[in-house]
């Protein structure tokens, strides 16, 4: 996208109308390599001249779509994009105007929205760390402020989008079943594969100790594996649902933290997988995938009271006329996710916090279904019996 392009789409654009000309562009990327599987992520600076004529310096986010055969046909079929831009420019826009109907003062879950262009297959996007945003590094696991202000932030979505789907604003149809649910291609390439290598893995280096685990874990085939997935997500049409964010982890929330180290406020970002469904899908996707294990197992019980506490609330304060899930409805649903949740967390979370940038390799991970992408020396590094032994340990007793 070139500076007279760009020009045109910051003059329609609400967060930046008065300026007036580009002066220059530089374009770099904005995380390192391995932060992103789908997507590319750039950051646009700009200097700018303003309709006062001072010069300024503004930055944007530009998101686009690797390159690729596997990677384009991943997003291809699933509508990754398309989904998104959706949720930006219709359900996050409506989500607005109701806090502002209301008088919520607690600020969006999201970042502006400024442009999309299909011919480039590019999302222009506010660029949050310009307001003093961030994301927990991906490889420290996020403490117990930032969990619980994260569940708050949930409560605040789903409750948002639950009033909007009473209002005729969201449809529960208009949107593809959960791929990590329903999608046999995802299940086998990101979860049953990496499952597959964190046995090797064991049998490789975890010691005598874990022989018998990794040889129980080992006779758990695909089938049985992808219907006890199904099982568990699939609810039935008395749950209490909602339109979900779909991949809520640590690298897809950015924070704001005060003068100690505090966080004080949250944005969600990469809407590319929304679904509906009971809104513990989110839940148990951000407890298992993004918090301390240490931190999960020792404040479980507190966490789902507080993001019960959220949602209820926020339903209250939105106006919502229908049914509020009690906790005990809510404890139900989780309980349910278990096995998802430590399936997920096991197979996967060795990989997402490595410091390695060679963990996955996504395009060969779906060129090859999943036989190779996964690198077997993260499930060998120091650490990882540590800290996935335990949520290992209870998921071969669920197989029991």
């Amino acid at each position: 996208m070139d500076k007279e392009i760009f020009e045109v789409v910051l003059s329609k654009s609400s967060q930046d109308p008065k300026i007036k000309r580009i002066i220059e562009m530089r374009t770099e990327p904005a995380l390192p390599k391995g932060e992103n599987y789908t997507s590319t992520i750039l950051k646009i600076t700009l200097k700018v001249v303003l309709g006062n004529g001072r010069v300024a310096t503004k930055s944007f986010i530009a998101k686009k779509e690797n390159t690729g055969e596997a990677a384009e046909q991943f997003s291809n079929d699933l509508s990754l994009f398309t989904a998104e831009v959706s949720v930006y420019t219709n359900i996050l826009r409506e989500m607005e105007y109701l806090m502002e109907e209301f008088g919520d003062t607690e600020g969006p879950l999201w970042c502006e929205f400024i442009h999309y262009s299909r011919a480039d297959s590019i999302i222009i996007l506010e660029d949050l760390k310009a307001s003093g945003f961030n994301t927990v590094k991906r490889t420290e696991p996020q403490d117990l402020d930032h969990a619980r202000l994260a569940l708050r932030s949930f409560g605040r979505y789903h409750a948002m989008a639950k009033v909007l789907e009473e209002r005729g604003l969201i449809s529960k149809d208009g949107y593809k079943p959960y791929i990590f649910l329903n999608d046999e291609v995802c299940i086998r390439n990101l979860l049953y594969a990496p499952f597959q290598t964190l046995i090797k893995g064991m049998r490789k280096s975890w010691g005598e100790e874990w022989a018998e685990y990794a040889e129980k874990l080992s006779r758990v085939s695909f089938e049985e594996l992808s219907k006890r997935t199904k099982d568990g997500g699939n609810f039935d049409d008395n749950t209490f649902k909602c339109l979900n964010h779909g991949d809520g982890w640590n690298n897809n929330m950015m924070f704001k933290h005060d003068w100690e180290g505090r966080p004080v406020e949250m944005r969600f970002v990469d809407f590319q997988v929304p679904h509906y469904n009971s809104p513990c899908m989110d839940v148990t996707y951000y407890l298992y995938s993004s918090i301390n294990p240490s931190v999960r197992h020792q404040n479980l019980k507190s966490l789902i009271e507080l993001y019960h506490e959220s949602l209820t609330s926020s339903l209250e304060r939105f106006g919502y006329k229908g049914y509020k899930p009690s906790l005990e409805d809510i404890n139900n649903g989780m309980e349910r996710l278990v096995f998802y949740g430590t399936w997920f967390f096991t197979t996967t979370f060795p990989c997402l916090l490595t410091a390695r940038t060679d963990a996955m390799d996504f395009g060969l991970i779906f060129k090859t279904n999943g036989e190779e992408g996964y690198n077997l020396s993260v499930y060998c590094e120091d650490g990882v019996i540590e800290m996935i032994g335990d949520d290992l340990k209870a998921l071969v007793k669920l197989f029991d």
